[in-house]
């Protein structure tokens, strides 16, 4: 499969939401490169965009023999096709990708940074004991690839414990939104009306959180600040989307207890509208205890929603205080349930950070930016093919 190198082959590998990699491999085609994808979904996004795809099994949690599995698929996809470029996102794939890539003799090697995940946000023991094998084989990852991150904290962090080499790094703020293309999947105003009907939300304000449901993500903060909220504003609906973060029983207990708060929070499960969900919503949450750059707050910036977020890396690349959103310090769910009501209680403040969260989100992270960033480092990681 490898190219001319006029025209490169790049693949992007990920896990099992991949699928939000299509608008910028369309960016990238049309700035030169051959594409294509490898991930654990099923690819039919893929197919309908008529683009390559590859599939290969990966799960989220740390499964050693499984993991070890995934790796040998994505090894014979290497070495059987050989792209020029592979572009790791997500913690396995930015870790394995590197290191596959170079035994299988592939020139190009990138990885993106995005976030540093469970292992550095949890204070669990389980999180504790694995952080020098995370930094290990990090180290090993970013010797043999360009690293990317989306925050400047993350690549301080990366270089100051010398897991990655300085001079082998780069910052590209987000994967990129294609602002005005969401803008136009907005509801024309009936649908909207018949969607907020539909879910009883007639006369509601409404704070949405997109985010896997996971405790490191704020989902409790969340729900707890929700009961607050609706103690003092009750003509307020708090909704929940996305998948839940754990499998089997576990997974189901903590999704069951989200549940029983349903006369506060509306547990929607995952959702393929959520330009919809955000163009109903009033404010936009994300409670996280750590990001690489959170996609849904620069979706909601760009469908000119405010966010109230957590003060710490990612987040606070994308809302800046008091000015597109609030900020709030992370496990603190007074504190968010504060910066909601005051939201809430000034739709002159609502409105003006709305609009500012859209001009800020469409200088700093359109689509147009990242692939040409993107783009230059292909091209570079080629010609020092390290």
């Amino acid at each position: 499969m490898t190219s001319d190198i006029s025209r490169p082959t790049v693949w992007h590998i990920g896990g099992d939401d991949v699928h939000k990699r299509i608008p910028l491999l369309h960016a990238l085609k049309d700035r030169g490169f051959d594409v294509a994808a490898v991930g654990s979904e099923d690819g039919a996004e893929f197919q309908a965009n008529g683009l390559p795809y590859f599939h290969y099994n990966l799960k989220r949690k740390l499964t050693p023999w499984s993991d070890l599995h995934s790796c040998r698929e994505l090894s014979a996809l290497f070495k059987k096709r050989r792209p020029d470029i592979v572009h790791g996102f997500d913690p396995k794939p930015a870790i394995a990708t590197p290191i596959l890539a170079q035994r299988a003799g592939i020139r190009g090697r990138i990885r993106t940074i995005t976030g540093l995940g469970f292992v550095m946000a949890s204070d669990s023991l389980k999180a504790k004991a694995l952080r020098p094998v995370y930094r290990h084989l990090q180290r090993q990852a970013s010797a043999s690839s360009v690293t990317i991150f989306q925050n400047n904290e993350d690549r301080a962090y990366f270089l100051r414990n010398g897991l990655v080499e300085e001079g082998r790094e780069e910052i590209v703020l987000s994967s990129g939104v294609d602002v005005e293309k969401l803008r136009s999947q907005r509801p024309e105003p009936e649908q909207l009306t018949s969607l907020r009907r539909s879910l009883d939300l007639d006369d509601k304000l409404v704070v949405t959180m997109i985010s896997r449901i996971d405790e490191n993500k704020g989902v409790r903060e969340f729900v707890e600040a929700a009961d607050l909220v609706r103690s003092k504003i009750k003509n307020t609906a708090f909704l929940l989307v996305g998948p839940y973060e754990r499998e089997g029983k576990e997974a189901a207990q903590f999704v069951e207890q989200i549940r029983h708060r349903s006369d506060t929070v509306h547990y929607l499960g995952p959702r393929k509208d959520i330009p919809a969900i955000l163009s109903l919503s009033d404010l936009c949450a994300l409670p996280s205890y750590r990001e690489g750059l959170p996609r849904v707050l620069v979706e909601a910036g760009a469908l000119e929603v405010p966010s109230v977020t957590t003060d710490v890396p990612g987040c606070r690349d994308v809302v800046l205080d008091d000015w597109n959103g609030q900020l709030v310090p992370p496990r603190d769910s007074h504190a968010l349930a504060n910066a909601i009501i005051e939201l809430l209680s000034d739709e002159t403040k609502r409105t003006d950070m709305g609009k500012r969260s859209y001009q800020y989100v469409k200088e700093k992270f359109d689509l147009s930016y990242v692939a040409d960033a993107y783009a230059d480092i292909y091209f570079r990681a080629l010609a020092d093919g390290r």
